[in-house]
């Protein structure tokens, strides 16, 4: 169970702010609760914010200068760009800027077998092509040996990133970074094509019309996909970028849209970052990004094969990372303990390097805690791939473990790592000690919702109202909202029972809530309910009539005392653990014979799967009690896991004995060692 949260609002800015502007007074609230509680700041942020001058980044004059030097001189120009959307988008402005211009340019994109950033054999394949002068896109800063070489080959450097700096800084004829020292620009949170963008503006002289004319329907999608703050200047960016896109030209986009289902009408980001970025990203994943390049740049059917390409790809990534998923479940069917570890860490033989990450991510969600998931080559070597949640830093995590790591990277909530084979059971255990003498009591994967929503709230005027808030993405979401104690008037399946609809009435209002990707059959919710939502809110219009919609995030059972519960299955994972508890909270998880029968006879007439989240409230057992109880009933076959923390039961051909269940044997064990020592 995820843990929720509601922000705060300030009343006297939100009153300010309608007296000012004509914001509704949910979408003024909205603003307050997510810190907007100064009106030049409000103002700023619905008028967007003017796109600053490109020469404020560090060295900017510098790389014009240089550029425009070999241009003058008839050098060959090398785009050395990344294998991600951010990557290759940045590749395409510029090579298609300098392809347009005469300039004579090659542009190198690296492929993920290479990895990340300048590489020597790359370096060599460049200066035997000719070229004098490499300019990096979304790479760079932190290539130092590399740099250096590039000067012993004769060629020179300049570099456009946007990632944090280390304390060397490479050689380069101009070192463009929003993140160094010496940047002037109050806005420091571009992609790194939004870097490539103010290159090319600087190029222009300052001017900044023609380039966002020709490259904001490219830059938009970079700067989504990288997920950086929709926020300033990137909002400002995308906004711009979204408005070309609808009406973009290029023939390789357009068919990529079009295979993507998108409406162009209605294009948003939420467009971009589900169905375009995916896309993009998968000719890196498991093809080579040159594909995806060749998508943006060329024209005609070379470019509508490319993205039929790309279309291609983005299946096999999905069927690949299915199958990873389905291998890791049937593993964790058999050996259940490991997702109560403080970081699941999961490994096998062969997974492509290309979706590690987006199966950690998912596991992430599953299981609400940080997962590294490891692949094995076929030379003795894991690469392995993290994903975190705020409050555990998973890079410094791997830093505790340096000693036996190849190499790694990464920020607080992703991370990257290679180690040799024979020492993941020792980077297993390295990192689960880290876990446990830093946090004895794990963060947990927390959902913010922007307002508690009341009945008034829920109009027209204001659901239509939020749609100013867009572009919705990193540091500026779709506004999330709760409702307390919504009741369920229908449970209605949608498409086979695989989606679950529920008809509710909340405070005087009607709402319809979807609940994709929950089957109704193991929602655990029935009309008379009581319940609680987390979700994002639309208008539905059918047959001329408009309807109120909640796209359901998140919901639980009304009534949960979220502290209290928590704290019961802190305590009942410590034990599945084997970590010291108190006697008293031993004697709390222990449940009677009585309590078992209750719990097996309520289970039985739910006649469906449930979870110990939705049984718990509506048995009033704490949920280490519950889970122990369902423990014991998986081990003496009563029931079985099925997924997503999903329980079924099970028809038992023979007379069962709940107390041989090794998990009450050793609690019992545990109990009576406790009494003893006291004695």
């Amino acid at each position: 169970m995820k843990r929720w949260e509601v922000r705060e609002i300030n009343t006297d800015s939100v009153e300010k702010t309608l007296d000012s502007t004509d914001l509704s007074r949910l979408t003024a609230e909205i603003m307050s609760a997510r810190g907007y509680n100064n009106l030049d700041e409000i103002k700023a942020f619905f008028n967007g914010t003017e796109l600053s001058d490109p020469f404020l980044l560090p060295d900017m004059d510098k790389a014009v200068a240089t550029i425009n030097q070999a241009i003058e001189n008839g050098e060959t120009i090398c785009i050395y760009g990344d294998y991600d959307c951010d990557g290759v988008t940045s590749t395409a402005i510029l090579y298609d800027y300098f392809m347009n211009m005469g300039v004579d340019t090659l542009c190198y994109i690296p492929e993920r077998s290479e990895g990340y950033g300048l590489n020597m054999r790359a370096i060599d394949e460049i200066r035997q092509s000719g070229a004098t002068l490499i300019v990096t896109v979304d790479n760079g800063i932190t290539a130092v040996k590399e740099a250096d070489y590039i000067y012993e080959l004769g060629m020179k450097l300049v570099i456009t990133d946007h990632h944090q700096p280390t304390v060397s800084l490479p050689r380069a004829e101009a070192l463009v970074d929003p993140y160094l020292e010496n940047c002037r620009c109050d806005f420091k949170d571009f992609a790194g094509v939004g870097v490539a963008l103010k290159l090319l503006c600087a190029l222009e002289d300052g001017g900044q019309d023609f380039i966002i004319e020709q490259y904001a329907d490219i830059c938009a999608i970079g700067t989504i996909a990288d997920i950086v703050p929709l926020v300033s200047e990137n909002r400002t960016i995308v906004n711009m970028g979204l408005k070309e896109l609808k009406y973009t030209e290029r023939e390789g986009l357009v068919s990529l849209i079009e295979q993507s289902g998108i409406n162009r009408d209605n294009m948003n980001s939420s467009s971009v970052a589900y169905f375009l970025a995916p896309r993009i990203n998968a000719a890196g994943r498991f093809g080579s990004a040159i594909t995806a390049l060749d998508m943006f740049v060329t024209e005609g059917d070379e470019a509508v094969a490319k993205a039929s390409e790309l279309s291609r790809l983005n299946d096999q990534r999905k069927q690949c990372e299915a199958e990873i998923v389905a291998e890791i479940g049937r593993y964790i069917a058999e050996n259940p303990d490991v997702v109560h570890d403080r970081v699941i860490i999961l490994s096998g033989k062969g997974w492509h390097h290309g979706v590690i990450g987006i199966v950690a991510a998912r596991l992430l969600e599953r299981y609400e805690r940080p997962v590294l998931i490891l692949s094995i080559d076929d030379n003795g070597f894991a690469v392995g791939s993290a994903r975190s949640i705020q409050g555990f830093n998973i890079f410094k995590c791997f830093d505790a473990c340096k000693e036996i790591l190849v190499k790694y990277g990464g920020h607080e909530c992703a991370g990257g790592l290679t180690v040799k084979e024979e020492d993941i059971p020792k980077l297993k255990e390295m990192i689960l000690e880290y876990a446990k003498e830093n946090f004895p009591t794990m963060p947990r994967f927390t959902l913010t919702a922007d307002k508690l929503l009341r009945g008034k709230d829920i109009t027209e005027e204001n659901i239509a109202d939020l749609e100013r808030i867009e572009p919705y993405g990193a540091g500026n979401p779709e506004p999330l909202f709760a409702l307390s104690g919504a009741a369920v008037l229908r449970v209605v399946p949608l498409k086979n029972g695989d989606h679950t609809k529920l008809e509710v009435s909340y405070d005087g209002v009607h709402l319809s809530c979807l609940m994709f990707r929950r089957k109704t059959a193991s929602v655990g919710i029935k009309a008379g309910d009581k319940v609680d939502l987390m979700g994002t809110l639309s208008i539905n219009e059918y047959n001329g009539k408009k309807s109120f919609t909640l796209t359901v995030t998140d919901y639980r059972l009304h009534g949960i005392r979220q502290d209290s519960y928590f704290a019961a299955y802190d305590a009942y994972e410590s034990f599945r653990r084997g970590e010291r508890l108190s006697l008293e909270i031993l004697k709390k998880g222990r449940p009677t014979r009585e309590e078992l029968v209750s719990i097996y006879k309520f289970a039985f007439n739910l006649a469906a799967p449930f979870t110990v989240t939705n049984l718990s409230p509506r048995l009033g057992i704490n949920c280490f009690k519950l889970s122990v109880a369902v423990d014991a009933f998986c081990e003496t076959g009563l029931c079985r896991n099925i997924e997503n923390g999903y329980i079924e039961l099970t028809s038992p051909k023979t007379r069962v004995d709940i107390e041989s269940s090794k998990t009450l044997h050793r609690l019992d064990s545990l109990i009576k060692e406790y009494e003893n020592a006291q004695e």
